[in-house]
């Protein structure tokens, strides 16, 4: 419902960015020297002024560095069932990055699925670095008690690992645009909020790591973000003119 109505004031904003005298898009309009609205300008992003913090709930926070724990999460198979009294174990597959925060013996979670509210505890059990060249990963074997018998040979379980706590840049969550093609964020880059690409990691008490794409100092636009990237969507495909096109001669 939120984005719904964000998308019904489009025309609108597009409208008071957008005269009849037909300027291009990234210029502002402006009266008495004040500027009206933000525009997005391609390969520059949405113009930066207090009118865009009012239109869109913008607000601009530093990128800061703080320590953060990794977690890892990843889909196993269970291989083997649990005995009477016995362990069950499974087999998860890691990445070389994911296990430069994990080491063998170290505690973990299972559950059925990311939405199963149960979870049973487990450990890290063994490496075989043998699957690396032929996968690009390392094949992990992790067993777990299953005193219940919940879990057959062939069944999948959604494995938590708890990293080490790191020092990591960080933004607020809110910052963080997800779109189909990897996350972004709003950066300040001088009269311009630009969209920027990050990698993510972890997020614990409304505070995301970013692994790639900042640097310490860096401004972001922490609230808002969805109404830029709904106005960039708008720009890219071509706006809403405020007035309409003149109508073409049907003579020959």
């Amino acid at each position: 419902m939120k984005l719904l109505s964000l998308l019904s004031t489009l025309p609108l904003i597009v409208a008071l960015g957008v005269g009849c005298d037909s300027k291009p898009a990234g210029s502002a309009e402006s009266e008495g020297g004040t500027n009206t609205v933000a525009l997005f300008k391609e390969g520059k992003g949405v113009w930066f002024t207090d009118e865009t913090k009012k239109l869109f709930g913008v607000e601009v926070a530093e990128v800061g560095e703080k320590p953060m724990r990794r977690r890892v999460e990843k889909t196993a198979q269970v291989y083997r069932a649990a005995d009477d009294g016995g362990t069950a174990s499974g087999i998860v597959r890691l990445t070389t990055n994911e296990l430069a925060s994990l080491s063998v013996g170290q505690s973990l979670r299972l559950s059925a699925g990311p939405n199963d509210a149960s979870q049973f505890k487990g450990r890290l059990e063994r490496l075989d670095i043998q699957t690396l060249p032929l996968f690009g990963e390392v094949e992990a074997l992790i067993e777990f008690t299953d005193p219940n018998h919940r879990c057959s040979v062939g069944d999948f379980l959604t494995v938590s690992f708890d990293g080490e706590s790191k020092p990591a840049l960080v933004v607020p969550e809110s910052a963080l645009l997800t779109a189909a093609d990897g996350s972004y964020v709003y950066t300040v880059n001088g009269t311009r909020l630009t969209r920027a690409r990050v990698k993510a990691g972890a997020a614990a008490n409304g505070l995301v790591a970013i692994e790639d794409g900042l640097y310490a100092g860096d401004s972001v636009a922490a609230k808002g973000v969805e109404n830029l990237w709904l106005v960039e969507l708008s720009a890219l495909k071509g706006g809403t003119p405020c007035c309409p096109a003149p109508k073409k001669n049907s003579d020959k």
